[in-house]
C-alpha cells in the first residue's frame, strides 16, 4: 500500500503538469482557428473585392461598347439621311433611246448644249394632225401657235378647211396668210400611210413645205419624224404600222436633204429600241399620253438649230395639187 500511495504520489505531479499543458494547446488551437479565420476572411474579402473590381471593369466595357455602338448608328443614319433619296418608281414605262441604226445625214437637226425654253417658240407655228394636236394638250407647251386638224394629210392640206379662226373653218394656207413666223414644225404623215406609192407621198409632202415655205420665206422649216405605234393596239394595222412609217420617214428625210428642210427625229427618244413606240405610251397605240408628250417637248428643245443657213436648193415653185391616189383611211388621225 506504501509502494502504491507513492507511485501516486509520483503520478501526481506529472498529472499535474498534463494540466499545466492543457491551456497552452487550447489557446494554440484558438490561435490556429483565428488564423485560419483571418486567412479565410481576407481571402472573402479579396475576392470581394476583386468581384467588385471585375463587375466594375465589366461594366465600364460594356459602356464604352454601347456608346461606340451608338456612335456608329448615328453616323449611319446622319450618312444614310444624306444620300439622295431612291427615285420614285413610275407605272408607266420610260422612253428608250433608239438603238437601231443611227442615220447620218446634215439634214438632222443636232442637239445643243444648252436646251431652249418656251420663249423659243413665241413666234413659231406648229401644223399637224390630232397627235400634234395631242401634243399641245398633254406636253405642258405654254407659247406657240397651233393649226391642228384631225385627219390632216399632206394631200387634202390645200382644200380641207381644218383651222376653226375668226368664227370660222379656214384651211391652213388661209391661217397663215398675212402671218410672219420665224419657225415652223410641220408633222403630218400618219394619214398618208395608206399611199401605195410613198414617192407620191414624199411629191406631195414637197408641195405641201413648198408653199408653206413660200408663204414663209424667212421662217426656219422644222419636219418632225412620224412617230412610231403601238402596234397590238391600233385598230387597223394593214397601213398603219411601223414598216410604213419607217418608210415615209426615209421619204421626209430625203425631202428634207434635197429642199434644204430640218429634220427632227423624235422616235429617238419614243422608240422601244426596235421600231417601235414604248410600249405603254399609249391607249390606242397611236395618240401618247402626256409622259410622252413631254419627252417630246424636252426634245425639241434640247434639238435646234442656231441660225438659218440658206438651202442648198432653192425654194420650189408652186406646184399644182395633186389629186390623192388613194381613198383616205376610215378613221383620220
Amino acid at each position: 500500500m506504501t509502494q502504491h500511495v507513492r507511485q501516486k504520489e509520483e503520478n501526481m505531479p506529472h498529472q499535474k503538469k498534463r494540466k499545466r499543458q492543457q491551456p497552452g494547446r487550447f489557446l494554440s488551437l484558438l490561435i490556429l482557428i483565428f488564423i485560419a479565420l483571418l486567412v479565410f476572411e481576407g481571402n472573402l474579402l479579396i475576392n470581394i473585392f476583386k468581384k467588385d473590381s471585375l463587375t466594375t471593369q465589366v461594366n465600364a466595357q460594356i459602356d464604352e461598347l454601347l456608346a461606340s455602338t451608338a456612335g456608329r448608328t448615328k453616323d449611319t443614319e446622319t450618312e444614310s439621311e444624306t444620300k439622295a433619296p431612291a427615285p420614285a418608281v413610275t407605272t408607266e414605262p420610260p422612253a428608250q433611246a433608239e438603238t437601231l441604226p443611227t442615220t447620218v445625214s446634215d439634214a438632222l437637226v443636232p442637239e445643243q448644249n444648252i436646251p431652249i425654253d418656251d420663249s423659243y417658240f413665241s413666234d413659231a407655228v406648229f401644223i399637224g394632225d390630232s397627235r400634234m394636236e395631242g401634243f399641245r394638250n398633254q406636253s405642258g407647251i405654254t407659247q406657240g401657235t397651233f393649226l391642228t386638224g384631225v385627219g390632216m394629210n399632206v394631200t387634202d392640206i390645200f382644200t380641207q378647211k381644218y383651222i376653226h379662226l375668226y368664227n370660222e373653218q379656214i384651211t391652213v394656207y388661209q391661217a397663215l396668210y398675212n402671218t410672219d413666223y420665224k419657225k415652223v414644225y410641220v408633222m403630218l404623215g400618219t394619214n398618208d400611210l395608206g399611199e401605195p406609192d410613198f414617192n407620191d407621198f414624199k411629191e406631195n409632202y414637197r408641195v405641201c413645205l413648198g408653199e408653206i415655205k413660200k408663204m414663209l420665206p424667212d421662217a426656219i422649216v422644222y419636219v418632225i419624224s412620224i412617230a412610231y405605234v403601238e402596234e397590238a393596239k391600233v385598230e387597223d394595222t394593214s397601213y398603219v404600222n411601223n414598216k410604213n412609217i419607217t418608210t415615209a420617214n426615209e421619204k421626209i428625210l430625203e425631202l428634207c436633204e434635197e429642199q434644204g428642210y430640218h429634220y427632227i427625229n423624235i422616235n429617238e427618244v419614243l422608240s422601244d429600241g426596235n421600231g417601235a413606240l414604248t410600249e405603254g405610251a399609249t391607249s390606242d397605240g397611236v395618240h401618247m399620253y402626256d409622259t410622252y408628250c413631254k419627252i417630246w417637248l424636252e426634245y425639241l428643245k434640247d434639238h435646234y438649230i442656231l441660225e438659218e443657213t440658206p438651202a442648198e436648193s432653192t425654194t420650189p415653185e408652186a406646184e399644182t395639187q395633186t389629186e390623192s391616189q388613194t381613198e383616205s383611211p376610215a378613221q383620220p388621225l
